[in-house]
């Protein structure tokens, strides 16, 4: 049962992933042309549509721009050949590493026999750019059950070199499923208050209206920038990094012991019993961890604001974990990139790696199904 429930998700992954491949192939065709157009005394005539195996399988009916004498054949796909060379992603990835649009055409044509000049690599790079622009600022579902909200930094070359923050954002939808909302880059200045406003700005510019509760680490500014958009909104701070950094600061031999004290106060079924696990823990630690007890106290209305919802999905309200898995593996693909040239190469594989990775979040969290057949509720999009 589990392999047929596997066999089923990767063919939908599989076909979505296509269906980007295959809109990707056609942009870039259409530029392909648009370029010889400007060096042929022809016209476009409109396309042709053919099969193309891809290392993930076929694609069907890819539409070929053509032109009138018929002498054009885009060097994207192979002429002639069923089997595709995957040049869209090589093409970023070069960019983005810092290789020449002269030094990317010389690969081009020495690993791919497929020429593009210097050029045209630019007039290639910059459709990207439009990809990379329509899907952050497409629009987004009025409503989401919670956003998550992290943090996370990559180096950057801008003159000189430094690490900068990227700012990302995941939705989890009322059914559920979970989308990406965006990146964002704002230099190298690190974290700002004023930075996660502009971000929660333009979720609400780009549609989201309500938002039941905003999930992060107790970053600088973000509670008074929630606040100050979605006043409706609740925050929820990180209990994972909360816990992690309180045993950082205990004595070793006391570690698993406030481990469990704090697991009494989180893993409480009322927020009545969690806040009876609180004073318990602050009348056994107030006087040897003033600070950390201290801390606790004073946000725990954030640290304990899951409580408010239905238990079957609390496990997804308390930690910023399900974005903490999407960061760790975009800094896993793009590792091959130590030092990104600009911030547009860094922004065309943020792109491609999170689009590819957002397919694998379509799938629904448990628990929440049952909730919505209880209410009867039905998320609102544009």
């Amino acid at each position: 049962m589990r392999d047929k429930t596997r066999d089923r998700i990767l063919e939908r992954f599989s076909g979505e992933l296509k269906d980007l491949i295959k809109g990707l192939l056609e942009r870039l065709m259409l530029e392909e042309r648009a370029i010889y157009l400007e060096e042929h005394p022809t016209k476009a005539n409109g396309y042709y549509t053919r099969d193309l195996l891809t290392l993930f399988g076929p694609i069907e009916e890819l539409r070929v721009p053509r032109v009138r004498e018929g002498h054009f054949h885009p060097k994207l796909i192979p002429y002639r050949k069923r089997t595709s060379i995957e040049l869209s992603e090589a093409i970023l990835l070069l960019y983005a590493s810092g290789v020449s649009t002269r030094g990317i055409s010389r690969f081009l044509e020495a690993v791919y026999g497929a020429f593009y000049s210097p050029q045209s690599i630019s007039r290639l790079a910059e459709v990207a750019a439009e990809e990379v622009e329509g899907w952050r600022s497409r629009p987004l579902c009025t409503e989401y059950y919670a956003v998550y909200l992290d943090c996370t930094f990559l180096s950057v070359r801008r003159g000189k070199t430094a690490k900068e923050p990227v700012y990302v954002a995941l939705g989890l939808k009322p059914d559920g499923s979970r989308e990406i909302l965006g990146f964002w880059m704002f230099g190298a200045e690190g974290e700002s208050s004023h930075n996660w406003e502009t971000i929660l700005k333009e979720l609400w510019e780009r549609g989201v209206r309500r938002v039941r509760l905003f999930i992060s680490d107790d970053l600088p500014g973000i509670e008074e920038a929630i606040r100050r958009i979605f006043p409706q909104a609740t925050w929820q701070l990180c209990v994972v990094h909360a816990v992690r950094d309180a045993l950082s600061k205990v004595r070793k031999s006391e570690r698993e012991e406030i481990a469990e004290d704090l697991k009494a106060i989180y893993r409480a079924d009322t927020k009545e019993e969690a806040r009876n696990a609180l004073e318990a823990f602050k009348a056994k630690w107030a006087s040897k961890y003033p600070k950390i007890v201290a801390r606790w106290v004073t946000k725990s209305y954030s640290l304990l604001a899951f409580l408010e919802h239905p238990k079957p999905i609390r496990r997804y309200l308390y930690t910023t974990n399900q974005l903490e898995r999407l960061i760790k593996e975009v800094k896993r693909r793009v590792k091959t990139v130590e030092i990104f040239c600009n911030p547009g190469a860094l922004e065309k594989l943020l792109y491609l790696v999170l689009t590819q990775m957002e397919k694998k979040l379509a799938r629904r969290l448990v628990g929440f199904a049952e909730l919505q057949m209880g209410s009867g509720h039905a998320s609102e999009t544009h």
